[in-house]
């Protein structure tokens, strides 16, 4: 016959699945069949609804300079400076992230990574960084190595012609493991104000008179 038996572990009620059984000498036994768990389990369910969810981003409290900052860039011709200090001043009144969204166009990211730059930066945020250009795609000593294989003759590097070309040097640069197109060799010749040879072509004839 099963039933269910509680075991005390170490202070706590476990409940089993048992069934009831004579052994070979008469004696009652008890035979384990099913674990059904704890009686009181230990990681229960709290009633916080709020529970697990992330606090609502918003900005830390501003210093008294900080918000004269703030409001002064609302006057600011510049959009940049002027968007920026909206979604700080709004953030500091109680809007939501969404709610700064709604009223102003912008995307969810961009407001979160503002608000998140000026609680870490301060009022920095209200200042553009300066681009730092287009970076140079060929150094120094690798225009070196262009004007050098320029002012060589190809038959000195073990090439089957006789003039440089923009596309014969680009092509044997790229073997050599240096990536550079002609229109870059084009305006380091011009540049360097490197002048070679290029290729002419031959006109023969059996007449004797030509």
């Amino acid at each position: 016959m099963a039933f269910e038996k509680i075991c005390i572990v170490k202070g706590r009620k476990y409940k089993s699945l048992v069934e009831g059984y004579r052994d070979s000498e008469g004696k009652v036994r008890h035979r384990f069949i099913k674990y059904l768990g704890a009686i009181e389990p230990v990681n229960k369910k709290r009633n916080n609804h709020n529970a697990g969810k992330k606090p609502a981003l918003k900005v830390r409290v501003m210093s008294s300079e900080e918000i004269n900052t703030i409001a002064r860039a609302f006057k600011d011709s510049r959009s940049f400076v002027k968007d920026r200090a909206k979604i700080i001043k709004m953030s500091s009144e109680g809007e939501t992230v969404k709610e700064i969204c709604q009223k102003l166009k912008f995307d969810k990211k961009k407001v979160g990574e503002i608000i998140n730059q000026f609680n870490r930066d301060g009022i920095k945020i209200l200042v553009r960084k300066k681009s730092s250009g287009r970076p140079r795609r060929i150094t120094k000593e690798q225009r070196a190595k262009i004007l050098q294989w320029l002012n060589t003759h190809p038959e000195n590097l073990e090439l089957h012609f006789n003039n440089w070309s923009k596309n014969k040097l680009s092509q044997f640069a790229k073997q050599n493991d240096l990536q550079i197109s002609p229109s870059q060799i084009e305006r380091i010749i011009n540049q360097d104000e490197t002048k070679y040879k290029t290729k002419r072509s031959k006109m023969y004839s059996s007449d004797k008179i030509f």
